[in-house]
């Protein structure tokens, strides 16, 4: 019992001394917060306010200046900029292009690839073939004409008055034949004949024209040449030129009665003067040279001239037949007149014929065929 006793004592002291302390911490804390306390009848004053000393007078504010900014250093020059580089790439799969190739690539782009035997080749569509065809298209397959078909020709010259001109026809034949291609098969000299065998395409046929009546033979002779110039100015052969008197035959392969350019022939009127129908010649022939007619004959006889040409088509004429003026100068004068009022209508004026107190004027339109 005694023990006990002592044991309770004990803790009722330690209780009192844990309550003592814990009274003497609060009121130590709502000291703090200006409360009075009283603890064991003493009363405790509220803390005074503390002392607050006068602030020391401020110094005047400087003046505020801008931030002082530095000039940055200048920089350094830019590098070019060069494009990036691309490299190439290597060789892989087969690819497919989306648009046509230009220029056409021959062998085809990137075939099947080796590891793929199967895989098919690209050919990408060809916008224009490789080989110019004829009167390429786009959008059409290109045409590729067929190699002409070669014929074996004869020609028997006709009869020359000399035998050395017969002679010198045939070797320019001979030389016009090479010069052209076609293979000389015979040349055979008969005298004040010759005979030629070639071969050439099977288009082509040999034609003769045959020149009318001039009045000296120097003419004739000079109108022979003429036409030889115009036949070769349009790629054709000349087989055979022969002056005969006052008359020439000049023969030549060409293209049949069917081809391009036709043999047409224009005879004039008589004039008053001869001087009138040389200087008429002369403009009809200008008048015809400029619609790219080939002369091949031009011949003047006394007071009238005729012309052989040929062109495209069948070139229509047109003459106004004026009335009966009261002088010849008058009808000079509306002839000259007449001729300026077509020309100026983009006609082309081939004869000009005053006779007496009357006019005739032949004249054609460019371009207008039947």
């Amino acid at each position: 019992m005694k023990t006990a006793a002592l044991f309770l004592t004990a803790v009722f002291a330690a209780t009192g001394a844990a309550r003592a302390a814990t009274i003497e911490t609060m009121s130590a804390e709502l000291e703090k917060a200006g409360f009075t306390v009283q603890v064991g009848g003493q009363q405790h004053q509220p803390p005074k306010p503390p002392q607050v000393h006068p602030t020391h007078p401020t110094h005047p504010a400087h003046p505020v200046y801008p931030p002082q900014v530095h000039p940055t250093h200048p920089t350094h020059p830019t590098h070019p900029v060069y494009p990036p580089q691309v490299h190439p790439v290597q060789p892989g799969y087969p690819t497919h292009p989306t648009h046509p190739q230009y220029p056409p690539v021959y062998p085809p782009v990137n075939p099947g690839h080796p590891q793929y035997p199967g895989y098919p080749p690209q050919y990408p569509p060809q916008y224009p073939p490789v080989y110019p065809p004829v009167n390429p298209h786009p959008g059409y397959p290109p045409y590729y004409p067929p190699a002409p078909q070669m014929q074996q020709f004869r020609f028997e010259s006709g009869s020359f008055v000399f035998a050395s001109d017969a002679k010198q026809s045939m070797e320019n034949a001979a030389a016009a034949l090479q010069r052209a291609g076609y293979a000389l098969l015979e040349k055979r000299s008969n005298y004040t004949t010759y005979t030629l065998v070639f071969l050439a395409p099977s288009h082509l046929k040999v034609e003769k024209y045959v020149s009318g009546n001039f009045v000296f033979a120097s003419d004739a002779k000079k109108a022979a040449d003429d036409c030889v110039r115009a036949m070769e100015s349009q790629g054709k052969v000349v087989l055979e030129k022969n002056v005969s008197g006052t008359s020439f035959v000049v023969s030549y392969l060409g293209y049949g009665n069917g081809g391009y350019m036709q043999n047409q022939t224009y005879e004039s009127g008589r004039f008053v003067f001869g001087s009138d129908a040389s200087k008429s010649l002369n403009e009809a022939l200008a008048a015809l040279q400029g619609v790219n007619a080939v002369i091949l004959e031009k011949r003047l006889s006394g007071n009238a001239y005729t012309i052989v040409f040929q062109a495209p088509f069948r070139v229509e004429f047109q003459k106004y037949v004026s009335g009966n003026y009261t002088f010849a100068s008058e009808a000079q004068r509306a002839a000259a007149e007449t001729a300026s009022a077509l020309a100026s209508q983009g006609l082309k004026i081939l004869e000009k014929n005053v006779a007496g107190t009357q006019f005739t004027i032949t004249y054609f339109r460019p371009g207008y065929y039947y």
